[in-house]
């Protein structure tokens, strides 16, 4: 961005305002961080600093430049560059916000403390905990519940295209889909200084993700991750038809949990590996004499009952027929394989 200066408040004159960088203006990361760290609201309205040179890891002396927390229990990574140090920046962050993740509401105060302190505020821990839980609105400790998902934000002069690839990659295939529902957010800002009579301005632009174009980024990912629930929907349907058609699986048919499911989930009874087709795409399981709808219906109760979600494992390759050991998604694909050959030798 380019500022103008209106000599005399006219245009006629107007000219440009050279940027600066941090470095050549003279001043290090550590005074840009303690500047925003001090007046944070100012820079990113609705977070509060916990505290700077963050250190309360196990097994790492790592330093983060600033750790802040939101009014919804957000905690914020920010990580400082000068101009072109940013490389890796991406990186660091993202270890930062996984070491953060097991952050209690406790270390919150316990650093905020330090942090305060250290600067001469003359308050109390207690205090300092009132005045943190009112900010996140709660009435006390076991009603803070800290999102597991830290946001991260990368503030430097000048941002790679390394860098911002990266950034823009990650925030599209992890990105939240869902406004509220929590997903990887990773925000870069380049900082510019400005001479202007005699004074020197700092301006702090958001390049990632583009502000007025976020809302309907989070609609795009959520309509593309539904595509992609319909194809995979589509693509098991096809799978259960493509072995019935080839007289693979027939009523009575059964199929047992491969190997590397059965590891994953620790499934410890021999009737819970074990279903047979009853036809139409259902299947009945071993587990409780049920019959389900689909395989995704079967496989989601089988995950279900040692405690764990699905979330993106296929269902057709979790199953195998007894009598292969191929899942029935590869079995599938072989047969369409064939098929697809058979197909281009006849009309060759």
């Amino acid at each position: 961005m380019t500022f103008f200066l209106l000599p005399n408040n006219t245009t006629a004159q107007a000219h440009g305002v050279p940027k600066i960088s941090i470095k050549d203006a003279g001043y290090t990361e550590n005074q840009i961080r303690d500047m925003v760290a001090a007046k944070i609201e100012d820079f990113f309205p609705g977070l509060k600093t916990i505290s700077t040179e963050f250190t309360s890891w196990q097994d790492s002396t790592r330093r983060l430049d600033i750790l802040a927390i939101d009014t919804e229990s957000n905690l914020w990574v920010m990580e400082f560059k000068r101009d072109n140090d940013a490389a890796h920046a991406e990186l660091q962050a993202i270890r930062y916000a996984a070491m953060l993740s097991v952050c209690d509401f406790g270390n919150l105060v316990e650093a905020g403390f330090k942090y305060r302190t250290k600067l001469g505020q003359t308050i109390t821990s207690e205090e300092w905990e009132v005045e943190l839980l009112k900010f996140l609105g709660a009435s006390n400790a076991a009603d803070v519940e800290l999102s597991e998902i830290p946001r991260m934000v990368l503030i430097s002069s000048q941002f790679n295209k390394e860098i911002t690839t990266t950034v823009l990659w990650l925030n599209e295939m992890f990105g939240s889909t869902e406004k509220g529902v929590p997903g990887m957010y990773i925000m870069c800002i380049e900082v510019g200084l400005y001479e202007m009579v005699g004074q020197r301005a700092i301006h702090f632009d958001q390049i990632i993700p583009i502000s007025q174009a976020e809302e309907y980024q989070v609609q795009a990912r959520a309509k593309a991750l539904d595509g992609v629930k319909k194809q995979a929907k589509a693509k098991r349907a096809r799978t259960v038809a493509i072995l019935e058609s080839a007289g693979l699986l027939t009523v009575g048919s059964q199929i047992v949990v491969v190997e590397g499911r059965l590891k994953a989930l620790n499934v410890t009874s021999t009737q819970d590996r074990q279903a047979t087709f009853a036809g139409e795409g259902r299947f009945t399981w071993a587990g409780d004499g049920q019959t389900y709808e689909s395989l995704n219906a079967l496989t989601g109760a089988l995950h279900s009952k040692y405690g764990q979600t699905m979330g993106t494992i296929q269902a057709t390759q979790s199953w195998r027929l007894a009598s292969s050991g191929l899942t029935l998604a590869e079995q599938a694909d072989q047969l369409a394989a064939v098929g697809n050959g058979a197909v281009t030798a006849i009309g060759a």
